[in-house]
């Protein structure tokens, strides 16, 4: 099975959503990495054979992602500071 990357979305600093292409089975395949390891079983993701059914589920896994604890950046904006 050849998957071909062809989005990625960073969550944080340790966790993304990536979409792959299968051409093999003409579908989409949407992961959860978390620390460097792909989240969700054996198969490790969801597939979708619409690309826009892909991205919304992308869109649903990065806003899961970001309510877990491991995936919150620790990075945040800086604050700015109030004129006087």
């Amino acid at each position: 099975m050849a998957l071909k990357k062809i989005h990625e979305t960073p969550v944080g600093t340790k966790c993304a959503v990536r979409i792959y292409r299968n051409y093999e089975y003409n579908e989409y395949v949407v992961k959860a990495i978390v620390n460097g390891k792909v989240e969700g079983g054996k198969d490790g993701g969801s597939f979708e054979t619409d690309k826009a059914d892909a991205y919304g589920t992308a869109r649903a896994v990065a806003d899961w992602l970001r309510k877990r604890p491991v995936c919150k950046s620790g990075l945040a904006a800086p604050r700015r500071r109030k004129r006087r």
